[in-house]
């Protein structure tokens, strides 16, 4: 490494490459950093599409999805319009029938009142019935499962299994009570009295 006579010119020199490689160093740091925000961001902006170009399917399959719905209510509305406007010249014509006497209208609403008054006690009924079968069954089932726990117990008792092969050894002594089927063929002389 070289040397001058005056380490002042010297120090300034270091000092001045010093600087002039801090201020290189600088500039290369921000280039690299450039390139390497600027390949980010291009990957960003590559998700960020490949992300909105998924979306922007979804939102069409979406909106197909809506507008084939949107037509299947519409084509509802207009059969259903077209029943209650039915509906309705039905209730025009009776009301027509109806209208001429009070008598006979105040008994045709009469008569609607009553039917949903029945209506509504059937469905009470039913329901009440509904509710108390639910119940009876629980109970039976409850009952089952007691009855299922008390044979158990039963049948592991160390008595019971002496009764019952006490029985079953009696029914081997006992004689065979099965009746004897005789043939077509026998006479009074086979069997002896």
């Amino acid at each position: 490494m070289p040397h001058f006579e005056n380490n002042t010119l010297e120090v300034i020199l270091y000092i001045v490459a010093g600087v002039l490689l801090l201020v290189f160093g600088f500039q290369a740091g921000r280039l690299v950093g450039r390139l390497a925000s600027s390949a980010k961001l291009r990957e960003k902006e590559q998700e960020l599409f490949t992300a909105q170009r998924g979306f922007k399917t979804l939102y069409e399959q979406e909106v197909n999805v809506a507008k084939t719905e949107n037509a299947q209510l519409a084509g509802q509305v207009q059969s259903l319009t077209a029943r209650v406007e039915e509906y309705r010249k039905k209730a025009a014509g009776l009301g027509g029938l109806f209208h001429s006497g009070g008598k006979k209208a105040d008994a045709m609403y009469a008569l609607l009142l009553e039917n949903e008054a029945l209506e509504e006690a059937l469905f009470s009924q039913n329901e009440k019935l509904k509710q108390e079968r639910t119940d009876s069954l629980k109970e039976q089932m409850r009952a089952t499962g007691y009855r299922r726990v008390l044979m158990s117990q039963l049948l592991n008792d160390e008595r019971i299994k002496g009764y019952v092969a006490e029985v079953l050894d009696d029914e081997k002594r006992l004689p065979d009570l099965t009746p004897r089927h005789t043939s077509p063929t026998s006479t009074k002389d086979d069997h002896p009295q």
